[in-house]
């Protein structure tokens, strides 16, 4: 019997056989740990996608503001692929260049970028790739990240496009200095899977960016729209519409040009800004200009590019040395028929003025149109008033012949003497009005009294200081004039406390009384008056600073003087009757009474 018989019949195989099993079960089991490190790669790289995944959604979750948004995607992104630095770009793919950006290093410092091309360098590349990821050996660090050069070799670049819809919203950047592995396929297909996911997070943060502004342009506009009609003072409202237009579109220089009918051309009757002055000055033909069109044909107008524009007129811009770029523009009616036009030029942010600032301007210019034309049926309605009110004052003058002009000549001192003050525009309507009816109450005077050539008796002196509270008797009837009542009342008052009829002092006279009191006792000095002749001004004009903190209040003596010496107030005296001159018998005490 042979041996190879015999070992068949113990079981027993050669060592020949033996090696070859062994060699077959060796590559079996080396094929199965190869599946099981495929699977075992696969499974970590499965759960790298989902940590990368869960963790953006966790940050963008808790914020869509970018500058806190970025730094925590990148704290995540960064060591996850074992980077050395990182940086997330929201782009705008129109414009070719950043909007706002955020590099990161390893060690979590953190600087932001922003307004940087896309136009050169590998970055246009990505940006014209199809959406595909690009890894790249670099022998410098990629411009405007601001790291030292390398050293000892080539730097390893991976960038991703971050897409929505097919439209490239923003762009991931790993790089890995020379020192360390470069990208590889793996690396830039297992970033690929969750830029799909950063590209949503960028345009969520966009829409919600785009939502808040709208939101808050909204709120802005209401805001404004209140503010507008807080006020029926033309010129207020002219400079609030201007304001609120700057406001509102957030941009460099605004201007409301009004159209004046009778010479066909457009004002500019507001212009913030440095050139404000320069502008006014300037009239537009309407049809010049783009606001010259806007005129002409009452639609809109908006020009990001105002350079490529045919309406585009520079004769405003040579005349006042500015640069017009971008422009919003659109009428203002009133009753559908144009008054003006309404201006927001040059976009202070990265983004170019869009259809809904559009719209938004002319939600504000429909409300402007309504303000001004509020405000000029008030000017109106006030203007008719007043001259009622002014023609009530003449009748009752023409009772006296020696006091003609006396009201006119008594506003025109208290509106200076009140500016001098720095008083409000209301209260300078107040006062405009108590100057006018200060002597309404000398219509139920005598005219034997009024017109005596000669000293008072008691009882007629006693009958004519009557006439302050019969002026406020008379005005209670109008409802219009209840701020005006206390200041006629009292225009009689003394600083001291020794006028009438109520012997009020100090403050606690109305301003307004305590101004007509100075105004009216220098005018009664420098006019002629049947019981005596009239001072010169400056013998008038030492009578008021020697009664001052006596019979007059002394910040009001002070304003007067103030507005004497620069020329606002004058004596009209010599256009009054002939009289003598001479030295006044009766101290301004007494100058208003009659």
């Amino acid at each position: 019997m042979g041996k190879r018989q015999q070992t068949r019949r113990t079981g027993q195989q050669s060592p020949v056989a033996m090696r070859r099993l062994l060699s077959s079960y060796q590559k079996k089991l080396d094929r199965q740990q190869a599946r099981i490190a495929t699977l075992e790669n696969q499974i970590k790289s499965q759960e790298l996608r989902v940590t990368l995944v869960q963790g953006i959604r966790r940050a963008s979750a808790s914020t869509l503001e970018l500058d806190s948004l970025f730094p925590l995607l990148l704290k995540l992104i960064v060591p996850a692929m074992a980077a050395d630095y990182g940086a997330l770009f929201q782009i705008d793919p129109d414009q070719e260049k950043v909007l706002f950006g955020v590099i990161r290093a390893k060690d979590g410092s953190a600087t932001t970028q922003g307004n940087a091309s896309v136009k050169r360098s590998y970055r246009r590349e990505v940006l014209t790739g199809r959406g595909r990821p690009v890894v790249r050996a670099l022998g410098v660090p990629p411009p405007g990240w601001g790291i030292p050069r390398f050293r000892g070799g080539r730097g390893s670049l991976l960038v991703v496009p971050l897409q929505v819809s097919g439209r490239v919203v923003g762009l991931l950047e790993l790089l890995r200095l020379p020192s360390s592995p470069p990208f590889s396929r793996t690396d830039s297909e297992m970033v690929a899977t969750v830029g799909y996911q950063l590209g949503m997070v960028l345009e969520n943060a966009r829409l919600s960016v785009q939502a808040g502004k709208r939101v808050d342009q909204f709120s802005t506009l209401m805001e404004l729209s209140t503010i507008l009609n807080s006020t029926l003072q033309i010129t207020e409202v002219l400079r609030r519409a201007v304001e609120a237009a700057t406001h509102l579109m957030e941009c460099e220089v605004g201007s409301l040009l009004l159209l004046n009918q009778e010479s066909d051309e457009l004002v500019f009757e507001v212009a913030l800004g440095e050139r404000g002055k320069e502008l006014k000055e300037i009239r537009l033909k309407v049809g010049e200009g783009i606001a010259g069109w806007v005129a002409k044909t009452g639609e809109s107008a908006l020009v990001n590019e105002v350079g490529d524009d045919r309406r585009f007129s520079r004769r405003v811009d040579t005349r006042t040395h500015f640069r017009t770029r971008n422009m919003i523009c659109t009428a203002v009616k009133s009753r559908d028929r144009i008054i003006g036009v309404l201006q927001a030029i040059n976009r202070l942010t990265d983004h170019p003025f869009a259809e809904e600032d559009q719209r938004m301007f002319e939600s504000l210019a429909r409300q402007v149109g309504i303000a001004i034309e509020n405000a000029r049926l008030y000017a109106e309605v006030k203007a008719t008033f007043v001259s009622t009110a002014a023609a009530l004052a003449e009748a009752i003058e023409k009772r006296d012949p020696y006091t003609g002009g006396h009201v006119r000549r008594v506003v025109d001192i208290c509106l200076a003497v009140g500016e001098k003050l720095g008083l409000s525009f209301q209260e300078r309507e107040t006062l405009q009005l108590a100057a006018i009816l200060h002597d309404v109450g000398k219509i139920g005077i005598r005219d034997g009294i009024l017109q005596k050539e000669g000293p008072l008796t008691p009882s007629e002196l006693q009958h004519i200081r009557e006439h302050p509270q019969l002026g406020a008797e008379i005005l209670a009837h109008v409802r219009q004039l209840e701020a005006v009542i206390p200041a006629v009342r009292h225009h009689q008052e003394r600083y001291d406390g020794e006028g009438y009829p109520a012997g009020l002092k100090g403050d606690e006279i109305p301003m307004a009384s305590r101004i007509v009191a100075v105004s009216d006792a220098f005018d009664a000095m420098t006019t002629d008056r049947p019981y005596r002749s009239r001072l010169s001004e400056e013998a008038a004009i030492k009578e008021i600073q020697r009664c001052a903190g006596t019979q007059f209040d002394p910040k009001v003596v002070e304003a007067f003087m103030d507005a004497f010496h620069e020329g606002l107030i004058h004596s009209d005296a010599e256009n009054g009757p002939e009289g003598k001159r001479g030295v006044l018998p009766i101290l301004a005490v007494s100058g208003g009474d009659r």
